[in-house]
């Protein structure tokens, strides 16, 4: 135990707590016991519950506890136990979501890597199936109706075997059973014993289930789910005395620490979505570790991160540069936590950057660890440290590729100047859509601050799925971006640069300039012809891939001015 509440806090440490529960009470529905979620109100949220039921605790107001009592049996009661199902031991992300299937998958049995050839393995019957519905042209004639088909083929699949992301999240495990090692941490003595029992018969659940994941790599842990797993073998295997536990803990803590300092970073490179729930875990691992050593590798690997946090870091535009291996949003303020801990390292100046989104709920959790930061790595928060091109090498993960060849040597090459930053990605082949490989922030004369990215989506569809045969390279000067897209994919794709900020005129989109507020952009393109569509708050520039008719190759060149 930390024996600090909320009284004993620092004043950015209470508004953390402060800004997060008022708007977590605003969130919560009284007779089902849970909050809302940040993102989908009106959908009950049973991560954001637990974290809520932390802040009760926490707070210790009047009624706190007696609510935090049964956010917390809500909670509980949507945890997953069926011992023989890839789901067992996770939550339910809502109380309204069907139970997966049941009784077709005995994923235990199975090698490594089995997520990986069941997905190629129904691409492979999928396209095969479609190809012989495609020559039957009385049955199937459009391109409409062959994506049809195949949503309906997913569907048959998905009622069989259980949908990983789709019917359960196994992540859920994780998120949960960290916020309830913190409440069993700090908080047990203000709660019924008989609900620390059932809690700790809960979290029993969830971390066999966690070391039967991690064993069998069925599905892949990126960065932020892996040092949750860490700590929390090393949590509960110290609190239930479980020696397998800590011996796993410990001989993956020394692997983790290894592995970052091949590079000095982490596969999940360059996110200011996951390098906030990072710096919360690695914050954990320093507050609530049982052994020095422990404690140490999170401290070492923590400024570590700190200082790669740094050296892309411009404090004129209050921005990682990109370009992001994961990530949501350009704008750290929009999908991150990282504007918490650095209003935490420098004080009530930078109270703006830990304004309310959707990672509110963890307020109290990084109140509680709080921050620490190598003292190097402060003049790069608080000032522009002088214009520089930077390069950094991270080692990638394919969390959707064969295991034996899901590992990438990445270089993430940046250009920070004073008012403009620019970011490019090389060497990676990740299937996923929140990998941005090519990337720019700058601020108009006017103040107005503006990013760029370019992503992909199957035509239809979002920009945030797994999607083979697609390859990004770029490179850059500190007035120019250069890329090259590869296409091998039977798929209709739109190759598209977003741009989001103010008082973007679609005029100003030509094929070969972009007008843009505060960047006159000079474009050489090897690609379709563009279309352009202009929303109220972005402006997407789109290539078109046709499959059999578009060149598989598009390259751009953008100068800028």
């Amino acid at each position: 135990m930390t024996e600090q509440v909320l009284e004993h806090m620092t004043k950015a440490q209470q508004h953390l707590v402060n800004q997060s529960m008022n708007y977590m009470d605003v969130l919560y529905v009284d007779d089902a016991r849970l909050i809302q979620s940040y993102e989908n109100v009106g959908q009950l949220d049973s991560r954001g519950s637990a974290h809520y039921a932390l802040g009760l605790l926490l707070r210790n107001g009047e009624g706190d506890v007696h609510r935090a009592e049964h956010v917390i049996r809500s909670v509980l009661s949507m945890q997953y136990d069926a011992p023989d199902e890839i789901y067992h031991g996770t939550f339910r992300t809502r109380p309204d979501v069907s139970d997966p299937p049941r009784g077709n998958y005995n994923w235990k049995e199975f090698a490594p890597g089995t997520a990986y050839f069941l997905e190629r393995t129904f691409e492979k019957v999928s396209a095969k199936f479609l190809d012989a519905l495609w020559n039957e042209e009385s049955i199937l004639n459009e391109s409409a109706e062959r994506k049809q088909v195949k949503k309906l083929f997913q569907s048959a699949m998905d009622q069989v075997l259980p949908p990983v992301w789709t019917s359960y999240d196994p992540n859920w495990r994780e998120f949960i059973a960290s916020a309830f090692a913190v409440i069993l941490a700090e908080f047990s003595h203000r709660l019924p014993q008989q609900l620390v029992e059932q809690m700790e018969y809960a979290m029993k659940l969830a971390v066999a289930a966690s070391m039967d994941r991690f064993k069998s790599d069925v599905i892949p842990m990126n960065t932020n789910i892996e040092l949750m797993h860490i700590f929390l073998t090393h949590f509960y295997g110290h609190r239930f005395n479980h020696a397998d536990w800590i011996a796993h803990s410990d001989e993956q803590a020394d692997r983790m620490l290894n592995e970052f300092m091949v590079h000095d970073s982490f596969a999940e490179f360059n996110s200011t979505t996951y390098y906030g729930v990072d710096l919360t875990v690695l914050g954990m691992w320093r507050t609530y570790g049982s052994t020095a050593q422990f404690i140490e590798i999170g401290r070492m690997v923590e400024a570590g991160l700190w200082n790669n946090i740094a050296l892309f870091y411009n404090a004129n535009l209050e921005n990682l540069s990109g370009p992001f291996a994961r990530a949501y949003d350009m704008e750290m303020t929009a999908h991150s936590s990282v504007g918490m801990f650095i209003y935490l390292l420098l004080g009530e100046e930078y109270i703006h950057l830990a304004d309310i989104n959707c990672e509110v709920e963890h307020g109290p959790l990084i109140a509680l660890v709080g921050g620490e930061a190598p003292l190097e790595v402060i003049p790069y928060l608080k000032e522009h440290q002088g214009n520089r091109l930077v390069q950094k090498q991270f080692i990638e993960l394919c969390e959707r590729n064969e295991p034996t060849s899901n590992r990438n040597l990445c270089t993430a090459t940046a250009w920070i100047g004073e008012k403009r930053m620019i970011g490019a990605m090389s060497g990676s082949r990740n299937t996923n859509g929140q990998m941005f490989p090519a990337t720019i922030h700058w601020r108009s004369d006017h103040g107005d601050r503006y990013d760029l990215r370019l992503t992909r989506r199957e035509v239809g569809e979002g920009w945030n799925t797994h999607l083979r045969g697609i390859t990004f390279e770029a490179d850059l000067t500190e007035d120019s971006l250069t890329i090259e897209v590869r296409l091998e994919t039977p798929d209709e794709i739109e190759i598209y640069f977003e741009i989001r900020g103010p008082f973007i005129e679609k005029d100003n989109i030509q094929d070969h300039q972009w007008r843009l507020p505060g960047l006159l952009c000079a474009v050489t393109a090897e690609a379709p012809a563009p279309s352009v569509l202009n929303y109220p708050q972005y402006t997407e520039i789109i290539y078109r891939y046709v499959p059999g008719v578009s060149s598989n190759t598009m390259r751009f060149k953008l100068n800028f001015q």
